[in-house]
């Protein structure tokens, strides 16, 4: 396969979404796929230890990169897969909406470009309105004519004037029982990465991270309403993850919590249909096939009995969280040429075809992702069974955002690792506590087997040093960071 040949990849992160609500929602990309290996799992269980693993293929301890240091420093670019393409060719592009996998957090370092997308900038060729927002000195009319000024002053005035816009209707909304106008960034960063894809002669190489599934959550356009039946009015931000967190059982809190859980939903099959068009947009405007990898960094938990009751990603390792999607989706009419030799005898048939849907169900870990990505970038056939495991693990360090207030500070931002054998999965934490679970059953779930215990050298190493640093990263808990990406941490529940 010559330069001039070489498929575009996509590497598709879709934020926050979880494996059981992707099978039952994403129908469309799960129709689409060619290959979708079923028993994926995370490297971690929330944004910057996942996006480090993504790029790595390895956890935290490892990488350097957790909650008390989220900057991707440490990380050598030439390390990663995104370098090992380019060498080959490919002009990598990062297109996000994370704020964590962005400039701010040097995770821009390891593209040839990369468009951030926020709301206050989902035009990304306009200003930032929120970092004007945060350096004004005025207020009322003022504030409104320095930032026509500013705008119009912009080397795009039209599309800085829109993202003015577009982030005072979300304001007004958020303000008022009306639903919001726009999506959290989805469609937005479709639209760029469908240009940055199919705008340049040679391959390109996308990474891009959609994070509209991650909260908060309210009833915005464009969602299927028969799915979700919640009021316009309702703002997940109406009680606190960390007090669901805390207490005993969702309690007070049920009701609220099955609200998010509905609005996840169709906020995933909203996804299902953005990520739909821009397969069909990549097959009408380029002449470049591309093959794009649909996961998730993590997933989320939602509160349910095998969730622990948790809501949101913080300090936890459960199967909500670990377990993602992974569904491999060609464009262009491109067929996978596969390796048959070493396919199971049911999936040979499938596997020859080229065209036909491959199930790889054994264990898989982001891990070899890196490994996925060259093999689908590469001349030779594609084995997907070559990526099944006999062990995966997973490992977190800190509690990644707020702790319960009045909450054990030990507990909370304890580092955690859990390590997946077959069937079962096992877990240790830095305060010593062990439990083991039975992961065969639905997706996303685990069941606790309390008669059984960790055997004797699951675990390859104790906790270090690195896990409780004696002086944290400042950058860490946002306090060095500029005020505009400090509104946003905040508004996404990590300060």
């Amino acid at each position: 396969m010559s330069g001039t040949t070489r498929p575009n990849v996509v590497v598709l992160c879709l934020d926050t979404v979880r494996k059981d609500i992707y099978d039952r929602y994403a129908t469309r990309l799960r129709e689409m796929a060619t290959v979708r290996f079923e028993g994926m799992r995370a490297l971690a269980g929330w944004s910057v230890p996942s996006h480090a693993g993504l790029l790595t293929g390895s956890v935290p301890s490892e990488t350097g990169v957790h909650a008390h240091q989220r900057r991707f420093d440490p990380i050598d670019a030439a390390d990663t897969w995104i370098a090992a393409l380019e060498r080959q060719g490919y002009e990598s592009v990062c297109v996000s909406s994370n704020i964590y996998a962005s400039p701010v957090f040097g995770f821009d370092r390891f593209f040839d470009r990369t468009v951030p997308i926020s709301p206050s900038r989902r035009l990304p060729a306009g200003m930032d309105v929120q970092r004007h927002i945060a350096d004004r000195s005025t207020d009322g009319v003022e504030a409104y004519a320095a930032f026509v000024r500013q705008a119009l002053a912009h080397d795009h005035p039209l599309r800085s004037l829109c993202n003015g816009v577009l982030l005072k209707l979300d304001d007004v909304s958020r303000r008022l029982p009306i639903e919001k106008p726009t999506d959290f960034g989805g469609r937005a960063i479709a639209r760029t990465l469908e240009r940055s894809v199919t705008e340049p002669d040679g391959p390109v190489l996308a990474f891009a991270n959609v994070m509209d599934a991650h909260g908060p959550h309210t009833p915005f356009r464009g969602l299927d309403d028969s799915i979700h039946g919640v009021s316009a009015d309702f703002h997940s931000s109406s009680f606190r993850d960390s007090d669901v967190n805390a207490a005993d059982g969702l309690g007070e809190f049920g009701a609220a919590v099955e609200r998010v859980r509905r609005l996840y939903a169709a906020t995933v099959d909203y996804l299902d249909r953005v990520v739909a068009d821009l397969v069909s947009a990549l097959e009408r405007g380029d002449d470049r096939e591309s093959i794009l990898v649909v996961t998730a960094d993590h997933g989320e938990n939602l509160g349910y009995e095998s969730d622990g009751y948790l809501m949101n990603h913080m300090s936890s390792l459960s199967e909500g969280l670990l377990h993602v999607p992974c569904d491999i989706i060609t464009t262009g009419g491109h067929t996978l040429e596969f390796a048959v030799d070493d396919a199971p005898p049911a999936q040979r048939g499938a596997v020859a075809d080229g065209t036909a849907l491959v199930d790889v169900d054994g264990l898989s870990s982001h891990a070899d992702l890196g490994s996925v990505i060259r093999a689908l970038a590469s001349e030779e056939p594609f084995d997907p069974f070559a990526f099944e495991r006999e062990r995966a693990r997973a490992e977190i360090v800190g509690s990644g955002s707020g702790i319960p207030e009045g909450g054990d500070e030990s507990y909370w931002d304890r580092g955690q690792r859990v390590v997946y054998r077959g069937a079962w999965k096992y877990s240790r934490d830095q305060l010593g506590t062990e439990a083991v679970y039975d992961v065969s059953g639905p997706p996303s779930k685990q069941a606790e087997r309390p008669d059984e215990t960790v055997p004797d050298g699951c675990f390859e190493s104790a906790f270090g040093d690195w896990v409780t640093a004696a002086e944290r990263d400042e950058t860490a808990v946002g306090e060095t960071v500029d005020a505009a990406s400090r509104a946003r941490l905040e508004d996404l529940g990590y300060l």
